[in-house]
C-alpha cells in the first residue's frame, strides 16, 4: 500500500452538520422527517437553484429571489431559510482535532467541498477548522461538483498531489467512489472515531 502523505476532508457532515430536513423544520415548522418536510427539502436543496449556487453561478441574493419566484416564498421566508442554512451547521465532534493532529504530524491537510461562497465565508468566520487546510477546493469557486472526476483531478493538479498517496474522506458513498475513480484512497466518514480508525488502518501515524 502506498504511503499516505495527504488527507482531503469534505466539510458538510464531516466538520459541520448538514441537514436539509432540519433547515426545513426550522424555517417552516414542518415536523422533522415527515413526508412534507422531506418533500420540501428534496425540492429546495436538489433544485437547479441550489445546484447553481454550488457551482458559483448565482449569489445568495440571486438565489433568494429565484426561490421566491419558483416556490412562492416571501422575502422573510427566504431570509429565514438562509439564516438556518448557516446557523444549523454546528461542529462534528472530534474532526477538527484529527485534522490538527494530522497537520502537526506532517501530513498535508486539505478541504474539498460542494459549497456556496456565502456559506464558506460564514464557516471561516465562525470556526477555526478552515485554518488547518493547506488549501481547499470549493465547488462554487471552481465550477465543478462531486462526484465528478474533474474536481478531484483539479485538486491533484492544483496542489501537486500524488493520487495514490492521498486519502479522501466524505460522508457520501458516491463521492468516495468518485475519488477512488481517479486513484485516491477514500473512506466513508461516519464519525470522527471511525475516521481515526480508518486512517490508522491506512498506516497514518498521528
Amino acid at each position: 500500500m502506498p504511503m499516505i502523505r495527504s488527507v482531503i476532508f469534505d466539510v458538510g457532515n464531516v466538520f459541520v452538520r448538514w441537514s436539509p430536513s432540519e433547515v426545513i423544520w426550522r424555517t417552516f415548522d414542518l415536523e422533522p422527517q415527515s413526508e412534507e418536510n422531506l418533500r420540501r427539502a428534496d425540492a429546495m436543496f436538489r433544485s437547479p437553484i441550489w445546484i447553481s449556487l454550488n457551482l458559483g453561478q448565482l449569489t445568495q441574493v440571486e438565489a433568494e429571489a429565484a426561490y421566491q419566484t419558483q416556490f412562492g416564498l416571501t422575502r422573510d421566508e427566504t431570509a429565514t431559510l438562509f439564516f438556518h442554512v448557516m446557523d444549523h451547521q454546528e461542529p462534528i465532534d472530534g474532526t477538527q482535532e484529527i485534522a490538527r493532529r494530522l497537520k502537526h504530524a506532517g501530513y498535508r491537510v486539505f478541504g474539498l467541498t460542494d459549497n456556496v461562497h456565502e456559506i464558506v465565508a460564514h464557516l471561516k468566520s465562525r470556526y477555526q477548522f478552515w485554518e488547518l487546510f493547506e488549501g481547499a477546493v470549493v465547488s462554487a469557486e471552481v465550477g465543478m461538483t462531486k462526484p465528478h472526476e474533474a474536481i478531484f483531478h483539479h485538486a491533484i493538479k492544483t496542489y501537486g498531489l500524488a493520487a495514490s498517496q492521498t486519502v479522501f474522506l466524505d460522508d457520501v458513498q458516491a463521492n468516495v467512489d468518485g475519488a477512488r475513480s481517479v486513484g485516491m484512497e477514500a473512506r466513508l466518514f461516519t464519525t470522527a472515531s471511525r475516521c481515526e480508525q480508518d486512517l490508522c488502518a491506512l498506516g497514518l501515524s498521528f
